[in-house]
């Protein structure tokens, strides 16, 4: 299981880094299927990993200047409040049915970023095509 959930963790870290995602939702379907954890476990140990990896994000951007920190202020209370509201709803949900949301939500957004890179591109094309 530390094998599988070091590999897990490694793969999550260079995907989330390659295609610019946060790895919870790698790192939850990973753990549910691979790791055999119910989902809440999952969500949670997804929360609980991604502290060490935002503390190493904050301190490379504020070394280079790029942190607002009134705005990231007023995101942290609304993360803050947003993530005690969906943690205490996520307990209030069977894990199979927690799942099923889960996997509705991703597929919505995959579909949306699918339709909209569809269009992107013909868009683009006819730009292209215009320009020559």
């Amino acid at each position: 299981m530390i094998i599988i959930g070091l590999i897990t963790g490694l793969v999550t870290g260079i995907l989330s880094g390659l295609l610019g995602i946060g790895g919870g939702g790698i790192f939850v379907a990973a753990a549910v299927t691979l790791l055999g954890v119910s989902q809440h476990t999952a969500q949670g140990a997804a929360i609980a990993a991604s502290i060490p990896t935002a503390i190493v994000g904050v301190i490379n951007l504020h070394r280079k200047g790029l942190i607002n920190y009134r705005v990231a202020l007023y995101l942290a209370i609304g993360v803050g409040l947003g993530g005690m509201c969906g943690a205490y709803a996520a307990n209030l949900i069977p894990g199979p049915v927690l799942r099923k949301i889960f996997a509705v939500f991703f597929a919505l957004m995959s579909a949306q970023m699918f339709w909209t890179s569809l269009k992107k591109g013909k868009h683009e094309a006819s730009r292209s095509e215009a320009g020559r």
